[in-house]
């Protein structure tokens, strides 16, 4: 089984339990670890779910800092919808590995009929490729892909007074797809400007 929670970035010496004291997901020990990033950034790993942490979180930890912050939620390893926002610069968010993260949003009716009769190994529900494909398109009209993604990372980038890589190989890093995506995400941070050791 795969991680399912979140990664958080933000710069300052402070930890993301004292930036964030009256957040009780970040109590528990076993529930938080960092790492320390060169240029006084750190990358907390917390084992929660996006969807049990406050919604507020991101825009919180600006306001703490005063600085920008990303946040990428991971799903069993092999998905993570990476959201960031600057002081000045805008939110944005885009998906690694979207084709995967399709897969944990809608799943194919169960291989059975609606007496209860198991319908066999090769059955295969016929109207889950168009429901796939239609919420693919929806989370991609919703999000940021490509080079407008690319773009929005490395304006991020800039405001965090971090050198990125060119536009190209920040756009080909959020394209591509790794069996375990916390592997993309350490090479989007390092594109980024990150410097820290890969995962």
């Amino acid at each position: 089984m795969g991680f399912w929670g979140t990664y958080v970035v933000h710069r300052g010496e402070a930890s993301l339990r004292d930036l964030l004291p009256d957040m009780p997901q970040l109590a528990d020990d076993d529930a938080v670890d960092g790492e320390r990033a060169a240029g006084g950034w750190q990358i907390t790993r917390v084992r929660v779910p996006d969807l049990d942490l406050p919604g507020t979180l991101i825009t919180d930890l600006r306001d703490a800092t005063g600085a920008p912050v990303l946040v990428a939620d991971i799903l069993d390893s092999s998905t993570a919808y990476v959201h960031a926002v600057g002081v000045r610069t805008p939110f944005w968010d885009t998906w690694l590995n979207i084709d995967s993260a399709v897969g944990y949003t809608v799943l194919p009716q169960s291989p059975f009929d609606e007496g209860g009769n198991y319908l066999g190994d090769d059955w295969e529900d016929p109207e889950y490729p168009a429901l796939a494909a239609a919420t693919r398109q929806d989370m991609l009209a919703r999000t940021l892909s490509g080079a407008a993604a690319a773009a929005a990372a490395m304006t991020w980038a800039q405001e965090a007074g971090l050198d990125s890589a060119p536009a190209p190989e920040v756009e080909a890093t959020l394209a591509a797809t790794e069996v375990f995506v916390e592997e993309q995400l350490y090479v989007l941070f390092q594109r980024l400007g990150l410097d820290t050791p890969p995962s």
